[in-house]
């Protein structure tokens, strides 16, 4: 039983030839779309594309600032691998401190790593004593062994001070002496859970210099080193100890006017978020500059930089920076194609909602069809025809074996009660309940005798045509046929449909069908069919309806009282008129409800059959106005 629309997609494509998966279909259709359009722009402008977009800014950005980051983190990874190695040697118990196996163990992490200038042992009383290189940017040879002293830098007791609070290794605050301004990495020297002091390694910050200039001659740009973004760290010009120029200068006042604009510089936030990784791409302007090769007097130079953490408190930011003129007509020249790239994509596009229009149309009709389905309107619904497209032919194959089941299966229920069930649409409609309805029960007078005379199926074809009266009177006044005993119906009205009057419309009923009866009787007569005589028995009152059964095999049904009474007003039709061509007998619980339309004949009061108190009973008269059937003539 349906409780709620289904959704079909079939269209119609035309004849069954050759059959095509419409996966490849749509792939090769939109596939050539894209190739022609999009694959011809681009190659055309490959070549501008790939030389100067990547070539430039590809290489300029991302390749530059991962070699920088590379060279970089190689250069400061040498001295904290030698304090882990020393803090893990300390831990293993092969030296002590103050002793002549931690001097020679010093020396030789010293040896093993040219980045690192000094290697130091500080105890937690603030005790240095270690090996240095013994001249300045001397990294071959000369070590020289630094005796123990209390450590005299405010910024290195500072540090240490700070680091009994930090376990691990850390980078602590650049430090200046005599030899220059350093970098400095430590690592605790613990043993059995007890720290007694820290393994410290002192980095020349002259060799990120270094770095900065061998990077900009390979790329051709400016690359430099800032701690945040106030202070020059590492830059080309600072490599040369003879410049007269130090670390840590603020960007202002360093020298260098592009680097002085670096705070007012505008990111190109959409190449950024593009690319990603990280990196930060900005334009810096100079203003007023001598020898300026721009028209108004500015130079544009293009800044490419990214942020990298973990030696000290505050981030570093590498980069570099280049004119802008090395990119401009490349960009620009990109630009064109994206834009001839654009037209072809827009046609692209519109071709493309063209086709899936196209391809809509039909969906849309057999989304209708299966509307039809869901509706439970099977004899509305049309065979859908085959299709060249594979899923499309298989999906009308299956639509059309499954109308055909349908048709099979709705022959053995209620169709007209399956369609009010689908149409109500609320949630646990088909759940037992209690309501008042109108119940009619009918049956064909002496049948069993006239079956006898009959062939069975002559007798069969006679049912058939007397339930199809009856089920269109029923069915065109809102009822739903519950079932056929024997030759006899029982039908039910208010339910699932709610009917304000469905006395009146059950009454209403039982009158087209005597009118339809009769004039079939006379049909019959000319046809040599043998006369009709139906009794109909009528009752309003309160059922149990709704699906009952088993589990594997449930009906819409209705049980209680109310059915039985209008089984015995049934039989006492029966016997009070027993010649009458149809009999409709109601309750007064019916005749109540009826309106000036209906005229009624008492009967009087009965004890019918199962009961324990009379049932005042009455007789259908004449009948104003009756509503034509105008429903499907078949109701199974």
């Amino acid at each position: 039983m349906y409780t709620s629309k289904q959704s079909l997609h079939l269209v119609h494509s035309g004849k069954r030839w050759h059959r095509i998966p419409v996966a490849v279909l749509m792939a090769l259709s939109f596939g050539a779309l894209v190739f022609v359009s999009v694959g011809g722009v681009l190659a055309l402008s490959v070549g501008a594309n790939i030389r100067n977009t990547f070539d430039l800014l590809g290489a300029q950005s991302t390749l530059l600032v991962d070699a920088m980051e590379d060279l970089l983190r190689a250069e400061m990874g040498g001295p904290e691998n030698a304090v882990d190695g020393v803090s893990r040697l300390y831990s293993y118990g092969d030296f002590q401190i103050d002793e002549a196996t931690m001097s020679a163990t010093l020396a030789g992490a010293l040896s093993a790593t040219p980045g690192v200038n000094a290697m130091l042992v500080c105890t937690t009383d603030l005790i240095c004593r270690g090996a240095a290189r013994g001249a300045h940017g001397d990294q071959t040879g000369g070590i020289r062994h630094v005796p123990a002293e209390p450590e005299k830098s405010p910024e290195v007791r500072a540090f240490l001070e700070n680091r009994r609070l930090i376990t691990g290794r850390q980078w602590g605050a650049f430090v200046a002496n005599e030899y220059g301004l350093f970098a400095n990495v430590s690592a605790p020297l613990k043993r059995d859970g007890v720290t007694r002091g820290w393994v410290i390694a002192a980095v020349e910050l002259q060799k990120l210099s270094e770095i900065t200039r061998e990077l900009s001659s390979r790329f051709g740009t400016h690359a430099f080193i800032l701690e945040g973004d106030g202070t020059v760290l590492a830059d080309p010009r600072l490599a040369d100890p003879t410049s007269g120029m130090l670390p840590l200068t603020p960007l202002v006042a360093f020298g260098d006017p592009v680097l002085a604009r670096y705070g007012e510089r505008r990111t190109e936030t959409e190449f950024s978020a593009k690319r990603g990784r990280d990196i930060e791409v900005a334009e810096i302007r100079i203003d007023g500059q001598a020898g300026s090769a721009s028209p108004s007097g500015t130079d544009t130079y293009i800044a490419i930089t990214r942020k990298i953490t973990g030696y000290g408190e505050r981030p570093w930011t590498i980069g570099a920076y280049f004119e802008a003129g090395q990119i401009g007509d490349e960009i620009e020249r990109v630009m064109g194609s994206a834009l001839v790239g654009l037209g072809a994509m827009v046609a692209a596009v519109v071709v493309a909602v063209l086709l899936g229009r196209r391809l809509s149309r039909p969906i849309q009709e057999i989304a209708g069809q299966a509307s039809r389905v869901a509706n439970f309107e099977l004899d509305e619904i049309m065979p859908l025809p085959r299709s060249r497209v594979l899923e499309l032919d298989e999906q009308a194959s299956a639509f059309n074996a499954m109308l055909v089941g349908l048709r099979a299966f709705s022959t053995y229920v209620p169709r007209s009660l399956v369609a009010k069930l689908v149409r109500t649409g609320q949630p646990g409609i088909a759940e037992p309940r209690e309501a008042v309805v109108t119940v009619m029960f009918t049956d064909i007078a002496g049948f069993t005798t006239l079956s006898e005379q009959m062939d069975a199926a002559s007798a069969g074809k006679l049912l058939n045509h007397h339930f199809g009266i009856l089920c269109r009177a029923v069915d065109a006044n809102g009822g739903a046929v519950d079932k056929f005993l024997g030759d006899g119906m029982l039908a039910f009205f208010g339910a699932p449909d709610h009917l304000e009057d469905h006395a009146v419309a059950a009454v209403r009923a039982a009158a087209t069908i005597r009118e339809e009866l009769e004039s079939d009787n006379r049909k019959g007569a000319a046809e040599g069919r043998p006369p009709l005589r139906v009794r109909i028995g009528i009752h309003t009152g309160p059922v149990i309806v709704g699906n009952i059964g088993a589990s594997d095999r449930v009906n819409y049904t209705i049980v209680g009282d109310t059915v039985n009474i209008s089984q015995r007003l049934l039989e006492l039709g029966k016997l009070s008129t027993p010649d009458a061509a149809t009999c409709i007998t109601i309750s007064r619980a019916t005749a109540s409800r009826l309106d000036g339309n209906f005229t009624t004949i008492p009967m009087g009061e009965h004890l019918l059959r199962g009961r324990g108190e009379a049932t005042e009973v009455l007789q259908l008269g004449e009948v104003t106005v009756l509503a034509p059937a105008h429903l499907d003539p078949a109701c199974m």
